[in-house]
C-alpha cells in the first residue's frame, strides 16, 4: 500500500537532479549540432572543412556557444542556491562554472574571427588602445620614412 505522506528531498538530491537535467539538455543540443539536424549556416556554397586539425570546423563555434551558455546558467544556478542555503560548496561551484563560462565567452568574442592583420607591421588592426594608449607604437617621423 503506498504511503500517503510526503517526503521532502534533501538539498543534495535536488542539486544533483537539476544538474543532471541541465547536463542532459546540453548533451542533447550538442548531438543535434553533430548530426546536422540544425543547419549551421544559411549558405550552401560555403566550403566545409573536414580536416581534424581545423579549429574552424563547422560545429566548433555553435558547440562553444552552447557549452558557454550551459556553464553560465550553471554558475547562476549555483549562486542562487548559495544565496538561499549559504553552503560553501555552491559558491565554489559558482566560481568554477563562472570561470569556465568566462573563458568560453572570451573564446566566442575573440577567438572566432581571424582578425585584421596589417601586411606592413604584422600587428592586429582591431586594437583601439582602450583603456591604455600605446604612445610608443605610432611615431609620425618613423612612419613617414618607412612608407
Amino acid at each position: 500500500m503506498p504511503a500517503l505522506t510526503w517526503r521532502t528531498c534533501p538539498d543534495v538530491e535536488v542539486y544533483f537532479s537539476r544538474s543532471l537535467g541541465y547536463a542532459l539538455i546540453l548533451i542533447a543540443l550538442i548531438m543535434l549540432f553533430f548530426t546536422g539536424s540544425i543547419p549551421l549556416s544559411s549558405s550552401i556554397t560555403e566550403p566545409v572543412s573536414l580536416e581534424d586539425n581545423d579549429p574552424k570546423a563547422p560545429y566548433a563555434v555553435p558547440i562553444l556557444r552552447v557549452t558557454t551558455l550551459f556553464h553560465g546558467l550553471s554558475a547562476i544556478y549555483c549562486y542562487m542556491r548559495y544565496m538561499n542555503f549559504g553552503q560553501t560548496g555552491y559558491m565554489l561551484g559558482a566560481i568554477g562554472y563562472g570561470g569556465i563560462a568566462s573563458l568560453g565567452l572570451w573564446s566566442v568574442v575573440f577567438g572566432t574571427s581571424g582578425g585584421r592583420i596589417s601586411k606592413r607591421t604584422g600587428a592586429d588592426k582591431r586594437m583601439t588602445g582602450f583603456p591604455f594608449k600605446n604612445t610608443m607604437a605610432y611615431d609620425k617621423k618613423k612612419d613617414r620614412k618607412m612608407g
